[in-house]
């Protein structure tokens, strides 16, 4: 699924913004642990530009907030001096995987140096400092011989079912929730999730590792 995860230089030579936000895009996602700063339901969290993406047990969910809480009108390519309100909406998209063991055991691979901290409120027993960064959460034996990978690819989300010998493919299965009907698009064989086509699940693809090189089948 694709997670724009650019974000905007202001008073900056034009060159070296696009630099800027080219490189930025090339940060991997990352993956907090989850000591309580959420439902406990949550195992792992991710946040960006726009979107929250949670990974529990057997479903992810993905929250995008469509629009921003303040910014500046533009008028004939100009910006504005006030602020303006702007309407703010959140879709929300469930993968859930459908007859997936319901207790696996999902882990943060490749730590971060990054730590998250969280101050809500006066009382500091809420708080929640030195929370944990991955770059990939794994999830083992989701299925019988099969683990599930989440990681970031510049600005993707992505995933990787990890298929053991004598493991069925077969029992891979999820249902997508979300408000529009996902559609199939014919030319690059990707589904579509939302109205835009911004958000979409990407052709798979299946490969096997062999002597260090890897092979499509």
């Amino acid at each position: 699924a694709s997670l724009d995860s650019r974000t905007k230089a202001k008073n900056v030579d034009p060159s070296i913004r696009a630099s800027i936000e080219e490189n930025y895009g090339k940060l991997p996602l990352s993956f907090e642990i989850n000591k309580g700063q959420v439902d406990n339901a949550v195992k792992f969290l991710s946040r960006g530009s726009g979107y929250t993406l949670f990974l529990a047990s057997r479903e992810a969910v993905l929250s995008i907030r469509r629009g921003s809480l303040k910014g500046k009108e533009q008028i004939a390519g100009h910006n504005l001096e006030a602020e303006v309100s702007k309407s703010v909406t959140n879709d929300v998209v469930r993968l859930k995987l459908v007859g997936a063991n319901s207790n696996p055991k999902i882990t943060g691979l490749d730590e971060l140096s990054g730590k998250s901290n969280y101050f809500v409120g006066n009382d500091p027993a809420k708080w929640r400092t030195d929370v944990s960064n991955y770059a990939k959460v794994k999830i083992e034996d989701i299925y019988p011989g099969i683990d599930l990978i989440y990681y970031g690819n510049r600005r993707q989300l992505e995933y990787d079912w990890i298929v053991n010998p004598g493991a069925d493919p077969g029992i891979i299965r999820f249902a997508v929730e979300s408000k529009v009907n996902p559609k199939l698009d014919n030319t690059r064989g990707d589904l579509i999730l939302d109205k835009t086509g911004a958000l979409r699940l990407n052709k798979p693809l299946i490969y096997q590792r062999r002597t260090g090189s890897r092979t499509e089948i």
